[in-house]
């Protein structure tokens, strides 16, 4: 008969608490005009001279969403979540209607948005500021 040695229990899983901020409106208010400036030098400068390739433009709106988001990260929008939608789509003499609904605080939330075209493909950007309490 083998002896086993009785196992110790795991250490118990450590839970974080954090002291409620009691802070209801931002430090600095998302500047939907700042954010759509940015939104004009990021998009031009990537998709400059793309041409529009429907294998190649699902990855071209994920890499762009996440440069976006950076750029708008560094601007230090503290307690805001930072929402970048991208669509991309190929000329072709058609119409587009893009909607876009959410409920939130008229006060502390907001957005900025921007459309590019070249001869090859349509972009619409919209990148939303979102406050957290």
């Amino acid at each position: 008969m083998s002896e086993s040695k009785p196992t110790a229990a795991p250490p118990p899983k450590q839970v974080r608490t954090y002291q409620p901020t009691y802070q209801l409106n931002p430090r600095k208010r998302f500047d939907a005009e700042q954010i759509q400036k940015i939104l004009q030098r990021v998009v031009s400068y990537e998709l400059n001279e793309v041409e529009y390739s429907e294998k190649q433009i699902p990855e071209l709106c994920l890499s762009l969403a996440e440069t976006l988001r950076n750029a708008v990260k560094e601007e230090n929008y503290n307690r805001y979540r930072i929402i970048v939608m991208v669509s991309i789509g190929q000329r072709r003499q058609q119409s587009v209607h893009i909607f876009h609904s959410f409920l939130w605080d008229h006060e502390r939330d907001a957005f900025a948005t921007f459309n590019y075209e070249n001869c090859h493909l349509f972009a619409n950007v919209v990148v939303y500021g979102v406050y957290l309490d």
